[in-house]
């Protein structure tokens, strides 16, 4: 019979936070290359709603991203 290995709670929670950490850095240049890209293309309304779009969607993942990592906390 094999022994089974002892599981270390405390890093599963910890990859976790890094994963969350990782996605909203990702999060983050994606948007402010899609905030580039639209300030260069074009200077109308539609430059400013699609900023105000990229803006309040990444606004949204950040606290998403913050709750989800608060409720790791021991």
């Amino acid at each position: 019979m094999s022994t089974r290995a002892v599981r270390d709670p405390g890093l599963q929670p910890e990859r976790t936070r890094l994963a969350w950490r990782r996605t909203t850095l990702s999060f983050t240049v994606v948007a402010v290359l899609a905030t580039r890209a639209a300030v260069h293309r074009s200077g109308g309304a539609a430059s400013v709603l699609s900023l105000a779009a990229c803006f309040l969607l990444w606004l949204g993942f950040v606290a998403l991203a913050h709750r989800r990592v608060r409720a790791l906390a021991p």
